[in-house]
């Protein structure tokens, strides 16, 4: 057994504890899981959980500090050893959900297969993040460095059961244990009895979007094709077709197949693609389901599961993301996808090819990836190239600047390097100050070594200036550049939360950033903390081909280059360095940039009116900047991301 600490109801309670302790047991209570401004409460109060919560005693991979329980619910904070994992474990028929407060969280959830017991998936939970927790949920979970977590069921679990995996045995612990093999002697009962049996035919799953851009119709031709030549080769399997408007639609089926006990041998999904993953919704109202997001979703894949992505460039991050995520073999695509009356290489489909009998979705050379020529080969019959396989590996490169932090910081230490992009931000700066009458309180996102709020700092049009960053490295040089600067403070951020007073901002920038973030979920954050009147600015270099005419800002763009590597030698160097530096393009390899039309549409149905403003190109790229003007007080609609 265990000693777990009970905590009496608080009366003098200055950090609203007893209050959201009861909100969150009321979401509990429903079957819910707390939304992003109640989580944004939860972090606010994490200084004073912490406080409460005990150390874990020896042997044990986290302390159990029970701050509330009724008939109703059971709230419990666990502080964990870093590196230490629980052991597999249920929660006696009790749902509920558990919300990350400190550190970062490795979650695995299991299901039988036959008389094992095996990992179905596993999801990174950072702090801020939460995971439901179903009754049947199985599962165990590891705090990389330690951390602090907040746990609410319901109805409180009279027992549980522990899973020994180097047994093979499950025991049934009836009192106060946490979920690890408790010491002495108990009752072990043999996976092989325990097991439910499976009936089911695996399953099969062909998914296609039906609203997002054109080609929705030949999407379900396509999905069509994909389901009878699988149905051949896969007689024992059940072949489920399904057209998806929404994420929600994908969510809800995977909610649905996941309840009902079904495994899927193979996910395919057949749609258009941002470079992060899978598009859903329309043009008019974009959406995508986050990093964060899919690290939350359980989809419950067979040992030997795979997934496929038929979509343009999923090949490039996503895959790779998703095979990490989720354990299985990945397969997407290199460049971007055509509809094709062939499989093995381009054959037109004619002017009305959703009339069709058989279509396919291949990657094959056109415009977009290979200029005119790529064009001429597509319509010449150009060969389909396989789909790329990636498999997890977890122990991989992250794609994280902390490597490259010195070199970064030496060739931009001065952020004037960047002409066009630092007059747009410095200009509206300097206007800004003026009409207000006072230094700006400005909030940096993806800061990096603090460039920027240093030339905005010399500019003298800061009253204070706050950076946030997940690279430790890129902090150390923003801290050490600040040492005499009062104005300016730099932390560490690790997802969408920010650690920042309601309407405490006067303007927030993204500077060659804002595709590295979670959209929608840090949008939340960005209109909690923005003073009413309050603005938003992005710069960020997005992937395009040139336009016929774009081609003065081309020009413009070509001899500006040219001018500051011959009057910055010191700095073509410096930039030469780095860029050249195997693991700078390692970097870039896992944080390719985005397309534009997933910028425009994304301002457009978020900012209705607001427009995006060419700074610079070259014949691939371009850097676009956004300007939201004065903000309400209120927020973006929550419902998706690209």
């Amino acid at each position: 057994m265990t000693t777990i600490s009970h905590l009496p109801a608080r009366h003098d309670d200055p950090a609203g504890l007893d209050s959201l302790l009861d909100t969150l047991a009321g979401v509990a209570v429903r079957g819910e899981v707390p939304g992003p401004e109640l989580l944004a409460r939860v972090a606010r109060a994490k200084p004073a959980l912490a406080a409460m919560a005990t150390e874990p005693n020896a042997g044990e991979p986290y302390s159990r500090t029970i701050l509330r329980v009724d008939d109703e619910v059971e709230i419990m904070l666990a502080r964990w050893r870093p590196g230490e994992r629980c052991a597999p474990h249920d929660h006696g028929g009790a749902g509920g959900f558990v919300i990350v407060l400190q550190g970062r969280f490795e979650e695995r959830r299991f299901g039988w297969h036959g008389p094992r017991l095996l990992v179905t998936s596993a999801a990174e939970h950072p702090a801020g993040t939460v995971t439901r927790i179903t009754s049947d949920v199985i599962h165990d979970m590891a705090g990389h460095d330690g951390g602090l977590t907040l746990h609410l069921y319901s109805p409180p679990a009279t027992s549980m059961r522990v899973f020994d995996l180097d047994t093979s045995e499950m025991l049934e612990l009836v009192g106060n244990y946490g979920a690890w093999i408790p010491a002495g002697e108990h009752p072990r009962i043999p996976f092989a009895r325990i097991a439910p049996e499976k009936h089911a035919a695996p399953v099969i799953w062909v998914a296609h979007t039906t609203h997002y851009r054109g080609g929705s119709a030949e999407f379900a031709v396509a999905a069509a094709t994909m389901a009878r030549e699988l149905a051949a080769a896969h007689p024992d399997a059940e072949i489920k077709v399904s057209g998806l408007h929404h994420k929600a639609d994908f969510v809800a089926e995977l909610t649905r197949m996941t309840e009902a006990g079904r495994e899927l041998a193979q996910l395919h999904l057949i749609s258009h693609s941002g470079m992060y993953g899978p598009m859903f919704g329309s043009t008019a109202w974009p959406e995508q389901l986050s990093p964060h997001e899919w690290r939350s979703l359980t989809i419950p894949f067979t040992a030997t599961g795979q997934a496929y992505f038929h979509a343009c460039r999923t090949a490039r991050w996503f895959a790779p993301f998703f095979a990490n995520v989720f354990g299985v073999p990945t397969f997407g695509n290199r460049d971007y996808t055509t509809v094709s009356a062939r499989k093995d290489r381009f054959s037109w489909a004619g002017h009305r090819p959703a009339t069709r009998t058989d279509l396919y979705l291949i990657d094959a050379p056109g415009r977009k990836s290979h200029g005119p020529l790529g064009s001429v080969r597509k319509y010449l019959g150009a060969a389909a190239q396989p789909p790329v396989r990636s498999v997890p590996d977890p122990d991989g490169p992250e794609g994280s600047y902390d490597p490259v932090a010195d070199l970064y910081d030496r060739a931009y230490a001065d952020i004037r390097v960047r002409g066009a992009e630092w007059r747009w931000v410095a200009e509206r700066a300097a206007h800004l100050r003026a009409d207000l009458g006072r230094g700006l309180r400005v909030l940096e996102i993806g800061c990096g070594t603090g460039a920027l709020l240093r030339g905005l700092d010399d500019d003298g049009v800061l009253d204070s200036g706050v950076g946030v960053d997940c690279s430790s490295g890129m902090l150390a040089r923003a801290r050490s550049g600040a040492r005499h600067r009062p104005r300016l403070r730099f932390s560490r951020v690790d997802g969408p939360n920010l650690d920042l007073p309601d309407a405490s901002v006067d303007v927030v920038i993204c500077f060659l950033s804002f595709r590295y973030l979670d959209w929608d979920p840090v949008m939340a954050e960005i209109r909690r903390v923005l003073a009413p009147g309050g603005r938003l600015w992005v710069v960020d270099m997005v992937e395009h081909p040139i336009r016929l005419r774009e081609l003065a800002v081309l020009t413009r763009s070509a001899v500006a280059h040219l001018w500051t590597r011959r009057t910055r030698p010191r700095f073509a160097a410096d930039l030469a360095a780095l860029t050249s530096d195997p693991v700078w393009r390692e970097m870039l390899r896992h944080n390719p940039i985005r397309a534009e039309h997933e910028y425009r549409w994304y301002f457009a149905s978020r900012f209705p009116g607001a427009r995006l403003k060419l700074l610079t190109a070259t014949l691939s790229q371009r850097v676009l900047a956004f300007d939201s003007g004065p903000l309400a007080k209120g927020h973006t609609a929550p419902l998706t991301y690209p």
